[in-house]
This record gives structure tokens, C-alpha cells and sequence, in this order.
């Protein structure tokens, strides 16, 4: 069973997660286009394709995939850590 039961894509580069303990996190990752692993999601479309396999948030079938760990980083302390 993965950590994520779904992903939605918001306006502003913002994604809503809906987790498997029942919480809900929205996170910023308009912070994060200017870095090498985020780059490509400036691309509307391919920001738009977001899916989960419950472990991962992969767009473009994988073109761009991150993990719950680093998701939820980037919402505590701006991708800072």
C-alpha cells in the first residue's frame, strides 16, 4: 500500500495530495522550477499529467518522478532541507 492516495494538480504549480493517513497537503513546487530535476514541469501540459503509484508522483510517464520524502520537504521547509 503506497503513502499517497491521490494526486491533483492545481493552478500555480501547486499539487493537492491526498494521503493515505487521511491528511491532505498542498505543495508549492513553483520554488523548484529553476532546479535541473524540476525544470521540465514549467511545461503546462506535462505539469497537468501528474500521477501517483502511491509511492511516487511521476509526470509524463515518468520523465519527472519524485518521492513522498522529498514532496514533503519541499511543503515543511520550501525544498530548503
Amino acid at each position: 500500500m503506497g503513502y499517497i492516495r491521490a494526486v491533483v494538480p492545481l493552478n500555480d504549480f501547486r499539487l493537492f495530495l491526498d494521503m493515505e493517513s487521511k491528511a491532505n497537503v498542498i505543495v508549492d513546487l513553483s520554488i523548484k522550477l529553476h532546479t535541473m530535476k524540476y525544470k521540465e514541469l514549467e511545461n503546462e501540459s506535462l505539469f497537468q499529467s501528474v500521477k501517483t503509484d502511491g509511492d511516487y508522483v511521476i509526470w509524463g510517464g515518468g520523465c519527472v518522478k519524485v518521492t513522498v520524502k522529498e514532496l514533503m520537504d519541499i511543503a515543511l521547509y520550501g525544498g530548503g532541507a
